[in-house]
């Protein structure tokens, strides 16, 4: 059981549930009766696991191939993942031609950046600084695919989900910068991250400002008048924050078998209790 929760893992699925989770929760806001594009959710969905799989199957294609349990299963299984991945992308990209032309327009941006952005990485050595961007890039990215479509069909948009999705965006970037940190302290890392390339405690540095962000947003909007759904949605993103904080706080015990990365892409998970 517990291998083909391991198997789950590695296939990206949690990551992909989680961001659906999240735009799910998100479109719902102010009052938690929003209305929720599930046609667009399922493309969120399909993209972001086409990312992620398609960023570990261009790992393993580099020498020496990282070791870790997630890029070796890859490297197993990368014949079949490759096709598989082709097809979700050509399907993802058929069900997109049902969603609103702005969003459509803003996605296919976004996805074509991402693309851009992997395949030039993956072409460069370990040393480029290039690899600098890949966190905070992954996080612009994800927070704008998760809240495009949370606010897709909004005619207007108030300032406390704006700095709901601000908050969001700097958890996503904490939770990259966390993980960047823990693969440094296992070693040295499958492929060039943050964490390796910059000075020894400037990932402190920037994981402490985005936990400052997170809470000073969180009490900016607690001053006013938040309806009950608002107020839930956002402690549930200072909680995933502060999960974050934990994991990092006892590090030596989240190394082991890699628990970082299941708590961590877990976070995600946790808006399942606002429905």
């Amino acid at each position: 059981m517990l291998k083909r929760l391991q198997e789950l893992h590695w296939l990206n699925l949690d990551v992909a549930a989680g961001a659906g989770l999240c735009a799910a929760a998100a479109s719902r806001l102010p009052d938690g009766a929003g209305p929720v594009n599930r046609m667009a959710i399922v493309v969120l969905m399909l993209t972001v696991w086409v990312i992620y799989t398609a960023d570990r199957l261009l790992d393993v294609r580099k020498k020496p191939v990282p070791s870790t349990p997630r890029h070796r299963f890859h490297l197993a299984n990368a014949g079949w993942l490759w096709k598989l991945t082709a097809g979700v992308a050509a399907l993802a990209g058929g069900l997109a031609l049902t969603l609103p032309a702005g969003l459509l327009r803003s996605g296919g941006i976004l996805a074509g950046i991402v693309a851009a952005y992997l395949l030039l990485v993956n072409r460069l050595g370990p040393k480029s600084k290039l690899h600098l961007f890949k966190e905070p890039l992954t996080a612009l990215v994800y927070t704008a695919g998760v809240w495009g479509v949370a606010f897709s069909g909004k005619e207007a948009i108030a300032w406390e989900e704006k700095a709901q999705a601000g908050i969001f965006l700097l958890i996503a970037f904490q939770n990259l910068l966390l993980f960047s940190w823990m693969e440094t302290r296992a070693g040295k890392p499958p492929v060039p991250n943050l964490s390796s390339i910059l000075r020894e405690g400037f990932s402190d540095v920037l994981f402490g400002l985005c936990l400052a962000g997170i809470i000073g947003l969180f009490l900016a909007i607690s001053f006013t008048e938040l309806v009950p759904y608002q107020r839930r949605f956002a402690f549930t993103q200072v909680l995933m924050s502060l999960v974050l904080v934990e994991i990092r706080r006892d590090y030596r015990f989240y190394l082991k078998n890699e628990r970082y990365r299941w708590v961590g892409d877990g976070i995600f998970l946790l808006p399942f209790w606002l429905f």
